[in-house]
């Protein structure tokens, strides 16, 4: 009896109960209409699939069918979580509180038991609700009690997670602003921070890039998860049980902290002064970092200016939080502190910039590398690396491989080296370079690879046939796994060619396949325009797509013999007249008032620029003339558009109609 009495008050409970009510409610009453009054109003039996789908999902929190819900977990357990000890922000009211005939343990177990009840009364009482229409009417064709109590179980855990680190951080502030806002800083501080130190590193470092895994950043906060999307997949049973323990830890870990504080931090910002140097630097540190980032974001990254939005930045953060912790805009004395935190930055920057830890020229020997990504994206590596062990089929990522070839992992190395010897312009692909080293640790980059400039480095690498197996699956694939082939020029209403046959199939495959490997850097680089595309579908119903180049004689001799050629693709002849126009854009601002047309029908000009392939490669200062094609085939009428570059070169004839625009 006397244990029970040390940890409980029932006059505090009832109070709390009496004093905040309504807040439990409201939160039911919002449940009732987003649940049960809404399955209540759906027309049973749902005729259509979807229908039912989302009576389902809307017990799913994790579900798009949710976010009043998660809006709800995320703002509920908050707003009573600091109603229930806004004591602690009133120098009176804690005083009066202290004053009771009850210790700290006693005050504390009563307004978090009286939180957690106005919490769970709601969910509990919606979860009936639910589970007596789900007996009395069709809905339970849609849901089953089961569906329920899952619903019933991660709401509850998931407010009394929010009320708890409510709670946690409510004894670090007596004020009730900071507390509210600081609760909600702390669920997304952790990935806040990491986006902000990566968006600055990247600008800082050349060649700088994260690599989350192995342990990729999990948003383990709830308001992270649902933002993101992200939990219903990692919710195992042993995951709930970690979630339980860590809110009995939160709790737990409050009331330690609770102990501690005095009572005179009510209107404190921070209740504990060995705290406060933290919170005002690491405002600082946050607005210089934020600042950093806005201002590189929007002039591309000058070191100069980057170094400007750091000044800025920690100055109006290192002011704010001194005039927050100081209650007064009387501040300026506290300026030795920011001097203090400018050295330190300016010496952590220096060291950056001449590369002190060696980080930029750090390029691994090839004898101690196992294998090396060279891809155009992370998520491509993550996944890839994640089911290196896993022999289901996973979604394809074209041309991004793992080079395990001695030769190109010294190609790349060599290719890393002249990347790090002559930095270059932020021009061209962003490509990353991940050394699996052979101790099993992971050297990553990031850089900007303009496939021209560096031609000499990249052409082993791409004419390789570990390259090509990777950006053309054809290359390993079974015919045998091959649904069916489909090949179509986009140009015209033709019908597509759809190959099933498995002879037919086998001869297409090993004639692609044999133009791919036969494909040199400069075929596969040449940045053209390919009308005729291939889609390959294998027995699991994924798709890959190629086009069909020029360069790809062996494929279009077969075409041609099989008389698919033209039944397919564009003939000149099928073309009746070409219109070339000065389209209204940038390139082209002396044309903005009107754009001027010349109708071309002399047979080998047409022919001309239906070969025409050069670069496609425009910008928007570039010059470009719109090419729109007529014609009819047994199909029917048909139009397509183009482009030139009047720089390109071309026969004299269409030079003439190009000058005719002018």
């Amino acid at each position: 009896m006397t244990f029970k009495a040390s940890l409980f008050s029932k006059g505090l409970l009832v109070s709390d109960l009496k004093r905040f009510w309504w807040v439990s409610a409201l939160y039911g009453l919002f449940l009732f209409l987003i649940l049960p009054f809404h399955h209540m109003l759906q027309e049973l039996p749902a005729e259509e699939s979807w229908a039912g789908e989302m009576l389902k999902r809307s017990l799913d929190i994790f579900s798009g069918q949710s976010g009043i819900q998660a809006v709800l977990i995320c703002t509920v357990p908050v707003i009573l979580g600091v109603l229930l000890f806004q004591y602690l922000h009133n120098s009176r009211a804690v005083a009066v509180m202290h004053s009771l005939p009850c210790n700290r343990l006693t005050l504390f177990c009563s307004h978090s038991v009286a939180g957690l009840v106005l919490l769970f009364l709601p969910v509990a009482i919606t979860g009936l609700v639910l589970a007596v229409l789900n007996m009395t009417t069709p809905l339970k064709g849609y849901y089953s009690l089961l569906h329920i109590l899952r619903w019933m179980g991660m709401t509850a855990l998931f407010d009394t997670l929010v009320f708890a680190l409510t709670v946690f951080v409510g004894m670090f502030t007596g004020n009730t602003v900071a507390h509210l806002a600081f609760t909600y800083i702390l669920q997304v501080l952790p990935n806040g921070l990491h986006v902000l130190l990566v968006e600055n590193l990247s600008n800082l470092l050349y060649g700088y890039t994260a690599v989350n895994y192995p342990g990729e950043l999990r948003y383990n906060f709830p308001l992270m998860m649902f933002a993101s999307g992200t939990g219903k997949e990692i919710f195992t049973a042993g995951t709930v049980a970690a979630y339980i323990l860590a809110a009995a830890a939160i709790f737990a870990a409050a009331f330690f902290i609770y102990r501690l504080r005095q009572a005179e931090a009510a209107g404190d910002v921070i209740a504990f002064p060995v705290l406060r140097p933290v919170f005002k630097y690491g405002v600082t540190a946050c607005g210089m970092l934020l600042a950093g980032a806005y201002f590189a974001g929007v002039y591309r990254g000058a070191f100069p200016v980057i170094v400007w939005g750091y000044v800025l930045g920690s100055f109006l953060g290192y002011f704010t939080a001194e005039a927050l912790l100081q209650k007064s805009l009387k501040i300026w004395v506290s300026y030795r502190g920011y001097l203090g935190f400018a050295a330190v930055i300016a010496l952590l920057l220096l060291g950056i910039a001449t590369d002190a830890t060696g980080y930029v020229r750090r390029v691994p020997e090839p004898e101690k590398v196992q294998k090396v990504y060279f891809g155009t994206s992370i998520y491509a590596w993550t996944h890839m690396e994640k089911l290196k062990d896993i022999q289901e089929p996973g979604p394809r990522y074209e041309g991004e491989v793992f080079f395990e070839d001695r030769d190109n992992i010294e190609h790349i190395t060599r290719l890393h080296r002249e990347l790090v010897a002559n930095p270059g312009a932020k021009t061209g692909l962003t490509r990353y370079i991940i050394y699996t080293l052979a101790d099993g640790g992971y050297l990553a980059r990031r850089y900007y690879i303009d496939e021209k400039q560096y031609a000499s480095f990249l052409k082993p690498i791409y004419e390789s046939p570990e390259y090509k197996q990777a950006r053309f699956p054809v290359v390993t694939q079974d015919p045998a796994a091959i649904k069916m082939i489909e090949i179509d020029d986009y140009r015209v209403p033709k019908r597509a060619v759809i190959l099933t046959d498995r002879m037919e199939i086998g001869e297409f495959t090993v004639r692609l396949k044999q133009d791919v490997l036969d494909a040199t850097f400069e075929e596969l680089t040449a940045g053209k325009k390919d009308y005729v595309h291939i889609t390959i579908v294998d027995a699991y119903g994924r798709s890959d797509h190629y086009t069909l180049p020029d360069s790809y004689r062996s494929v279009i001799n077969w075409l041609k013999e099989k008389g698919y050629y033209e039944d397919i693709v564009l003939l000149p002849e099928e073309v009746e007249y070409a219109v070339l126009e000065n389209p209204l854009t940038p390139g082209n601002a002396k044309d903005v008032t009107a754009s001027r047309r010349v109708e071309i029908r002399d047979r080998r000009v047409i022919e001309e620029l239906l070969n025409i392939n050069g670069s496609a490669d425009f910008t928007v200062k570039t010059r470009v003339i719109e090419v729109i094609f007529y014609g009819r085939t047994t199909a029917g009428p048909f139009q397509f558009n183009s482009f030139i570059n009047p720089d390109w070169p071309v026969s004299a004839a269409l030079k003439e109609y190009m000058i005719r625009l002018d």
